[in-house]
């Protein structure tokens, strides 16, 4: 196992500080429920219940009482499983998870043209990082399977959830939530989650429903600005989205910032969570003893199709006061003169980096004229050639 850079685990403590404000694929008809092998089962079993230690009991239970057609299912997850989970997960806990994760296979339109290797790491697995481990996907089945069993692809289902779900566990954005890193209940009891804990309960509720989904996260924006995080779901291919955000597939407010991105240094790649284990470790910004959480670059992926034609981007944000909260005001940008763009700012609903972005010519001066409800406040920046430029914009100052 390899870090994505040699001096990782020397530089993570320092990035927590810095941004802590927070396969493809198998052909298509490979049958999922295929039986696993009962006795390498056991043998992958037999070799864990040292580490598990005084959960070797459970290990026995599994081995005992896992189906057939679930064991190749059971073996990805003991060979991949981090140590602090065979040491305290129950059979119980692991049983049920694989069974309704098989069984949504069989329910959904999709179902079936889902590849094995895509089923085994971006469904099957109960996690996405190191957040606590909730026993949630039976409930998540009962509860949100009925809204998508009926559509045709997990694009419409994912949709459809992404528009539907948050209020009907009644969480909303705020960075005000407990921590960063929430399990989906801790989400659903706080009514509370940032990027992070949103990205990770909408994951849980699409693997519930057999849609392939994984958690993806940049440790820091190339122009300083902070970290994020949202998902990807598979549907022919993977595809990017922002939870609790209302916009189609691959359609999102960082799409734009996430092509800046590049691996000329760790902080700035784009990682895509693996249960799987790989050569790459998901960065643990929010728990430094998190180096068991897997992941792939997927850098490229965001940053092949730049074409910017030499403009610069301008990121806006109004606030009602100093020290104050983000409010919802029309902006007009003008340069010698003339306007060369409008929008409308974020309000506190939004993610903290989602701002109002002008593309607009480098090392030019340009006027930014801010209305809230009448109140008017005018702004002059001189830009330079930067790639992204910021401005807050303070009513009351």
């Amino acid at each position: 196992m390899k870090l994505h850079s040699t001096d990782f685990l020397k530089s993570k403590i320092a990035l927590m500080a810095l941004v802590f404000l927070t396969f493809a694929c198998a052909t298509s008809d490979q049958n999922i429920s295929n039986s696993g092998d009962g006795s390498r089962i056991n043998k992958v079993i037999d070799s864990v219940k040292d580490i598990a230690a005084g959960n070797k009991s459970e290990m026995d239970l599994l081995a005992k009482n896992c189906p057939e057609n679930q064991k190749e299912g059971l073996q990805f997850l003991i060979e991949n499983m981090p140590e602090r989970d065979l040491k305290n997960l129950s059979a119980d806990f692991l049983l049920q998870n694989l069974n309704y994760a098989y069984k949504v296979m069989d329910e959904v339109k999709w179902g079936k043209r889902i590849p094995k290797e895509i089923f085994l790491n971006y469904i099957l697995p109960y996690a996405n990082l190191h957040e606590r481990r909730d026993n949630w996907r039976k409930d998540f089945y009962d509860q949100f399977l009925p809204l998508v069993k009926n559509l045709e692809t997990p694009s419409e289902a994912t949709l459809l959830l992404n528009d539907k779900l948050w209020d009907i566990v009644n969480v909303r954005y705020s960075t005000k939530r407990p921590k960063a890193d929430q399990s989906p209940y801790e989400s659903i009891d706080a009514g509370l989650a940032s990027c992070t804990g949103l990205s990770i309960l909408l994951i849980d509720v699409c693997r519930a429903v057999g849609i392939p989904a994984r958690f993806v996260g940049v440790p820091l924006w190339k122009d300083h600005s902070g970290n994020h995080s949202w998902l990807e779901i598979w549907d022919n291919g993977w595809h990017y989205l922002g939870a609790f955000e209302k916009s189609p597939l691959n359609e999102t407010w960082f799409g734009e910032r996430a092509k800046t991105s590049d691996d000329s240094n760790w902080k700035y790649s784009i990682y895509a969570n693996s249960f799987k284990k790989t050569d790459v470790i998901f960065p643990p910004l929010f728990d430094s003893t998190a180096t068991y959480v897997y992941a792939e670059i997927v850098t490229d992926r965001y940053s092949a199709n730049v074409n910017d034609e030499g403009k610069i981007n301008l990121a806006v944000r109004l606030f009602d006061k100093q020290n104050g909260k983000r409010v919802i005001g029309d902006v007009t940008i003008k340069k010698d003169g003339e306007i060369i763009g409008s929008g409308k700012t974020k309000d506190e609903k939004r993610d903290y980096n989602d701002f109002l972005i002008f593309n607009v010519d480098p090392n030019s001066e340009v006027e930014i004229i801010a209305d809230f409800n009448g109140k008017i406040k005018t702004e002059k920046m001189k830009l330079n050639d930067s790639k992204y430029q910021f401005i807050n914009i303070t009513l009351n100052n």
